[in-house]
């Protein structure tokens, strides 16, 4: 494989796209690194590029201009991988360890050319992914740069995001701060509603077992912890390497209720339901 992911067109943007940070950061850059599906090897057509762009302090105004200007540049490209680039800008030293805070950092969501402040990726996932299984782009290896992560504060924060996650798509609470589609309505939708049903089943692996998997991983680990919940999960994953064609179709109704019941599943798992360590 020529370049870090199997995509030669994937490889160029982030070589384009590396080379732009370096540039616009100068003496503030330390590094880039491919997390999410692409760090932890499952990877396909229908998966966004996660990544993070490590500097040594927090972007200026001038500079986050240049950078919203450098993407934009590259977004623009006649390319399907331009248009699916998602990442933050993190300062070195608020990367290094946990952030109860969970302070919002420079970000941009899938899909946005928009620069924006976030908390998006400053959790303990996107710590543990990128330590474990960061691709460097450049600068050095993530290792050196973030902490170990104890598992059980990563399953902590797992078990938190699953029941906000969940209550909120049932509409048991009011939290709306993942926007319109984490709703009742909102799930209503054929992107969203097979999405739910594969993060929902890596959170429960991630309580299981104290480490991030794919997507795919999960659907496997189901397969043999919840067999019964197997074909709504294969059908799940079928339709993640097309999923960015399906925002404007409603969900499949047999599958909808399905997933509502999943969702009931989830958060009276024992596993979900445990006490944090």
């Amino acid at each position: 494989m020529d370049g870090p992911t199997s995509f030669p067109e994937l490889n160029g943007i982030l070589a384009s796209y590396v080379e732009g940070a370096r540039r616009v950061l100068g003496p503030n850059f330390v590094g880039a690194y491919l997390t999410g599906s692409f760090a932890l090897g499952d990877a396909d057509a229908g998966s966004d590029v996660d990544f993070l762009i490590v500097v040594r302090e927090l972007l200026g105004e001038e500079q986050a201009q240049d950078v919203q200007t450098m993407h934009r540049e590259v977004y623009d490209r006649p390319s399907h991988w331009a248009k699916h680039l998602e990442g933050s800008y993190f300062p070195a030293d608020l990367l290094r360890r946990p952030d109860p805070a969970r302070t919002p950092v420079p970000y941009f969501d899938h899909g946005s050319r928009d620069l924006q402040f976030s908390d998006h990726d400053n959790t303990l996932v996107v710590r543990w992914v990128t330590r474990e299984h960061g691709l460097a782009l450049a600068g050095p290896p993530p290792r050196e740069l973030i902490d170990p992560v104890n598992p059980d504060d990563l399953r902590a924060e797992v078990r938190t995001i699953l029941n906000q996650w969940g209550r909120a798509l049932l509409g048991e609470s009011e939290d709306t701060s993942r926007g319109w589609a984490w709703t009742p309505d909102g799930l209503d939708n054929d992107w969203l509603q097979p999405l739910v049903v594969l993060l929902m089943t890596r959170m429960l692996q991630t309580l299981d077992t104290g480490a991030v998997y794919s997507k795919k991983a999960a659907v496997a680990w189901a397969e043999r912890h919840a067999p019964e919940w197997a074909p709504l999960l294969g059908r799940a994953w079928a339709k993640h390497a097309d999923q960015f064609t399906r925002y404007q179709r409603p969900a499949d109704p047999q599958d909808l209720a399905l997933t509502r019941d999943f969702i009931r599943f989830a958060l009276n798992h024992p596993l979900a339901l445990m006490p944090d360590a």
